[in-house]
């Protein structure tokens, strides 16, 4: 005898349904097929029309926000290397969309700083971001939106400090 099992479509892969067993309860892979379509929808936003990448927009965005910042603050805002900041600070520089300074009250110290342009580019990019994400959550209630920003927040903020 053959049994038949019905499966719930919420348990299927989203385009090509497939059944996803025992990974359909993985935070890892659920994150990363949601990455698939915020992945899409920032190329498409942002990064072809001004062509930036995800961590240019961050950095940009942490910049504006933080007046003064370090590139070592940056660096464990975004849990990498101070290295690593450097080369995409860099690239920001050599775009001028950020600039950096020497600090007023620490002359070793040296900060990063948002230009006009960069300014002007950032929050064009934001103001896309928000309204295509407005379109991606649009099946979920506000309260729901809220709800699932918080959840990922609370993820994020258990994550270990770079060594």
């Amino acid at each position: 005898m053959t049994r038949t099992v019905k499966l719930n479509l919420d348990d299927l892969t989203p385009r090509a349904r497939l059944d996803e067993g025992a990974i359909h309860d993985l935070l890892g892979y659920q994150l990363a097929q949601a990455a698939i379509i915020t992945s899409s929808s920032f190329e498409k936003e942002v990064g072809r029309p001004f062509e930036l990448r995800p961590v240019e927009f961050t950095l940009l965005q942490l910049i504006l926000e933080n007046a003064d910042v370090s590139p070592t603050r940056l660096a464990h805002a975004l849990a990498v290397k101070t290295s690593g900041i450097t080369v995409w600070i860099d690239r920001l520089v050599a775009r001028n969309l950020v600039k950096r300074e020497r600090s007023a009250t620490d002359g070793r110290a040296r900060h990063v700083k948002v230009t006009a342009d960069g300014k002007s580019l950032v929050t064009k990019a934001v103001h896309r971001l928000l309204q295509a994400d407005q379109k991606l959550l649009q099946h979920l209630s506000p309260g729901e939106q809220k709800i699932l920003i918080e959840l990922l927040r609370k993820i994020a903020r258990v994550r270990p400090a770079l060594e």
